[in-house]
């Protein structure tokens, strides 16, 4: 019997993917591949094929292979950061994701799936921005809103919670997950009014006015003083992460800069000067963000300090 061509072998993996029979599937994308080992096309169908028959190691050599292929194409990509997120592997998902956005911005499904990646490795500020953008590049996404819900819901902010559990409803009429999360915000709710109030009273505002002192009234509800502090959290949160996000892209892509512009120095002695007055700037901008780093961080931990005594 003669060897099946290129063509044979992946119209039979396509039937078999139809079929969901993914072990007939793979056998016959890897002849695919033997057959054309740098069609992109034939890797990619047997790392989707290898995805769905739960073969995850050998899916991400091939979608490994495909981003060598097509090193432009930001679903390959995005391919690969989702079976990252799968594996477990949330960190070597960012990274990838990231990548994809660089390649694609206007890609819901990349920050779809950054956003996984971000919540889980604990960067739930900007797992939030991740989603947001998803949501406003694609508003029927369910089950973005969904996601996105889920988190203002982990930080308290009840509000907007609400306000994508709806859209989510919008986008799929029924979504259970969707009922569920308005149901487990209602029960918050319920128990936060229940709960005994933290705030203390004001002292006699005429005793302070006979000590000159200014007494400047605002009639807070319960609710509105703790969304304050609620915003206050989720600002500094936000705040931080995009900081430490920066001066770690910043120190990656400037050290290998200053190392090239030194290797460019001593290969073009002619224009020396000019190249020392570029290096030297770059070591500056670095010099002055990581001042600034520092500041940050000593005044975010002020305002994490003074979030924890509001709450006491």
């Amino acid at each position: 019997m003669s060897q099946e061509s290129f063509d044979e072998a992946a119209s039979r993996g396509r039937k078999a993917m139809r079929k969901q029979n993914f072990p007939e599937a793979i056998e016959a994308f890897r002849m695919a591949v033997t057959l054309e080992p740098d069609n992109p096309d034939a890797h990619n169908s047997l790392a989707t094929a290898c995805y769905m028959g739960k073969e995850f190691e050998e899916a991400a050599r091939h979608f490994n292979r495909v981003t060598q292929l097509k090193p432009r194409d930001a679903k390959a990509f995005i391919n690969l950061g989702a079976l990252y997120n799968q594996t477990g592997e949330h960190k070597q998902a960012g990274e990838i994701l990231r990548k994809a956005i660089q390649r694609d911005g206007k890609s819901a499904e990349a920050y779809y799936n950054l956003g996984i990646a971000q919540k889980n490795l604990g960067q739930n500020a900007m797992a939030v921005n991740a989603y947001r953008e998803c949501v406003r590049l694609r508003p029927e996404m369910a089950e973005a809103h969904l996601n996105l819900a889920n988190l203002y819901v982990d930080q308290k902010n009840f509000k907007k919670g609400v306000e994508h559990y709806q859209k989510a409803l919008e986008a799929r009429p029924g979504f259970g997950s969707a009922l569920r999360g308005l149901k487990r915000v209602q029960q918050f709710q319920e128990q936060s009014k229940a709960a005994f109030s933290p705030f203390g009273r004001l002292v006699d505002t005429e005793e302070l006015a006979a000590k000159n002192a200014v007494v400047v009234a605002r009639n807070l509800t319960d609710e509105e003083r703790f969304e304050d502090r609620q915003f206050l959290q989720l600002t500094t949160e936000e705040a931080g992460d995009l900081a430490a996000h920066i001066y770690s892209h910043l120190k990656e892509h400037l050290e290998p800069a200053v190392l090239a512009l030194n290797r460019i120095i001593s290969q073009n002695p002619d224009q020396q000067q000019a190249l020392f007055e570029a290096r030297d700037k770059y070591h500056h901008a670095y010099r002055q963000f990581k001042r600034l780093f520092n500041s940050m961080q000593v005044e975010f931990q002020k305002l994490r300090h003074h979030e924890e005594q509001m709450k006491a």
